[in-house]
């Protein structure tokens, strides 16, 4: 799949002539890719193919503790998943719950819940996953990636055309990083009980048509809507 202005982005276009090399190596060129959408159309301008692509990486980073970036980054890993497909979680943190879970709309038939209690573990953990070519997405906390490890995790990801989604936190902006997209999850205040965040684009291999957006969770159905600011809307324009 192409779009006219990425031939403008040179980054853009050198990531997808590498896709299509590794296809010929691989025997199999796509022609065709099918982007999954997140649900938010303010959140899928925010990837450089106004969507998620299979075989890709994505960095959600967290900007502090409880910032929602795994909250956010589970509703829409559920939203991106190839329907019928495994959910594996790598959980080292040990902080998801089956209920919890449940409750976002993930299907627990479905799911893989694994709590690796080394490092070394949940990122073997993550790379297996991946080369399974089985998953239909793999959600990972890693805190920290060499530069080698985060390849192989590339590599791993296009093969099985499936999507990786690394939880990550802020002091990981500070590392090289072969991730497609790197957002980053800020808390706002919120006068309901739907809780909002704040997304920014930290870093895109190809041009994206938004570098931030608000977003709000619906509490009750678990959908993800743009937050338009109510005083940006007929405000008082004062005068002195």
């Amino acid at each position: 799949m192409s779009t006219d202005h990425h031939f403008n982005d040179p980054r853009q276009t050198i990531a997808d002539l590498q896709q299509q090399i590794r296809s010929l190596e691989r025997g199999t060129v796509s022609t065709e890719i099918t982007i999954r959408k997140t649900g938010c159309l303010a959140l899928d301008t925010m990837f450089p193919q106004q969507g998620v692509r299979p075989g890709s990486l994505v960095e959600w980073i967290e900007s502090g503790t409880a910032s929602g970036a795994g909250t956010l980054s589970l509703l829409i890993g559920r939203q991106v998943c190839q329907p019928m497909r495994p959910i594996f979680l790598i959980d080292p943190r040990q902080q998801l719950y089956p209920p919890s879970l449940a409750a976002l709309g993930i299907d627990l038939s479905r799911l893989v819940l694994v709590r690796p209690t080394t490092k070394r573990d949940a990122l073997w953990a993550c790379e297996e996953a991946l080369r399974s070519r089985s998953a239909g997405i793999v959600w990972a906390q890693i805190d920290h990636l060499s530069v080698t490890a985060a390849r192989r995790l590339r590599l791993a990801v296009e093969d099985s055309e499936s999507v990786c989604f690394l939880i990550r936190p802020h002091q990981a902006l500070q590392q090289p990083s072969w991730a497609e997209v790197r957002l980053v999850v800020e808390p706002q205040p919120s006068h309901s009980e739907s809780p909002r965040y704040r997304v920014s684009v930290a870093y895109s291999q190809g041009r994206t048509l938004r570098s931030t957006t608000d977003i709000q969770i619906d509490r009750h159905r678990g959908t993800i809507d743009e937050f338009s600011h109510p005083a940006t809307k007929g405000s008082l324009l004062l005068v002195s």
